[in-house]
């Protein structure tokens, strides 16, 4: 990675950043949902009574799917809009370091993700098990709560049979937040964390760490900072933003898709109810994942080397 221009120094910008994002997603988008459940028929009152859980409210999924996408275009998008164009002055396209690359190293990184998902899955698997000592039952309680709150949102925002429900979904749940995510921990946090650190990899890491932090879901922190970690790999080795974002758009349309396809009983895998992945399959995806990624870098590097020549 390198910076065709002068940018503001690392340490401010990054806290400009979190900063301006817990403003918009929490506040903001927090003020969009409440506007956008009382337009729907829902009053102030019954909010407040319901404790967080608007499911049972006038025209609930279509509500909060829409409250959904217009929080995260304001929490994400707006938050990578005001600071790369307003505070930096900077246009979209200097988040690319390179032009974006040839169709076949997307299609590499479909099957570098496919292949990561055994892996992965085994992740999810050891957060979702991790027990926490006697002295911090308290938390772990907490912790669980919050869990299974989102696993019922979760739940009832991919409970959908008929199609206009699925393309709202995917364009919600895949499209928004993989261009919104991306654009704020790839673009503009991870670029900001190398320009102060000088580690690409520290940069890379850490970015995931904060990236999976920032969901508030403890018992899926380790798979959510792992696929940060891939996402960045990907935007460091090809130098272009829509990588990473094409990368999260996949990983969160292809889980719509197949809970689509298992409502409409197609497929009889619920992504919800996997919980054990075999040990054979997790070393064969960790393995092929390094070997792939390895096989990426190097054809990435190839590229490079052709096209200054």
């Amino acid at each position: 990675m390198y910076f065709k221009t002068k940018e503001n120094p690392s340490a401010p910008s990054v806290l400009i950043i979190l900063g301006l994002f817990l403003i918009n997603f929490l506040f903001l988008g927090g003020l969009i949902q409440v506007l956008i459940m009382m337009a729907s028929g829902a009053s102030l009152t019954n909010m407040l009574e319901s404790g967080g859980d608007f499911s049972k409210m006038p025209n609930a999924w279509l509500a909060m799917i829409i409250s959904q996408g217009l929080g995260s275009l304001v929490g994400f998008v707006g938050t990578a809009w005001f600071y790369w164009r307003i505070v930096e002055k900077k246009q979209w396209s200097e988040l690319n370091f390179k032009p974006i690359p040839k169709p076949r190293v997307f299609l590499m990184i479909i099957l570098i993700q496919v292949t990561f998902m055994g892996f992965n899955g085994w992740l999810q698997e050891l957060n979702e098990n991790f027990v926490f000592p006697e002295s911090m039952k308290g938390l772990e309680t907490v912790l669980k709560g919050m869990e299974e709150q989102l696993a019922k949102a979760t739940k009832f925002f991919t409970t959908f049979t008929s199609f206009w429900q699925f393309i709202l979904a995917f364009i919600v749940i895949a499209i928004i937040a993989g261009v919104g995510e991306e654009l704020v921990f790839r673009g503009l946090l991870m670029r900001k964390l190398f320009l102060g650190i000088k580690n690409i990899h520290v940069a890379i890491w850490l970015a995931g760490f904060i990236f999976a932090v920032i969901h508030f879901q403890f018992y899926g922190i380790l798979p959510r900072m792992m696929l940060g970690v891939l996402f960045g790999y990907l935007y460091y080795w090809t130098g272009n933003i829509w990588v990473p974002i094409i990368a999260h758009i996949f990983n969160n349309g292809l889980a719509i898709i197949i809970m689509y396809l298992y409502n409409l009983k197609i497929v009889k895998t619920d992504l919800e109810s996997i919980d054990h992945v075999p040990m054979p399959i997790v070393l064969f995806s960790l393995v092929a994942t390094i070997g792939l990624m390895f096989l990426f870098k190097n054809y990435m590097q190839s590229q490079s080397v052709e096209s200054q020549s």
